[in-house]
């Protein structure tokens, strides 16, 4: 069965541009806490699986630029991109 993403992501989609093209995606970037510290963890872009996308492209979400380091369909028609924040040189 495939995901109806329309109405999913009209109500929780913001807008990225990935590698220069302008794409709606879920953003989640979870904290957690260890030892009373706040620890990043990795941050994903869930997108519709029509999505064109490879591993290396530059994704830039809320006025930060992320590097996908992993693309995981999974086979509903959603596609999960794991994410590793880009810092300027």
């Amino acid at each position: 069965m495939m995901f109806n993403d329309a109405a999913f992501f009209s109500d929780f989609a913001v807008q990225a541009t990935l590698n220069g093209v302008s794409v709606r995606g879920i953003f989640d970037h979870p904290a957690s806490l260890a030892m009373g510290m706040v620890s990043g963890e990795n941050p994903s872009f869930l997108v519709a699986s029509s999505v064109s996308v490879s591993r290396g492209q530059a994704l830039l979400v809320n006025a930060r630029s992320y590097q996908v380091v992993a693309v995981e369909p999974d086979g509903t028609g959603m596609t999960r991109l794991q994410l590793e924040e880009a810092f300027a040189p």
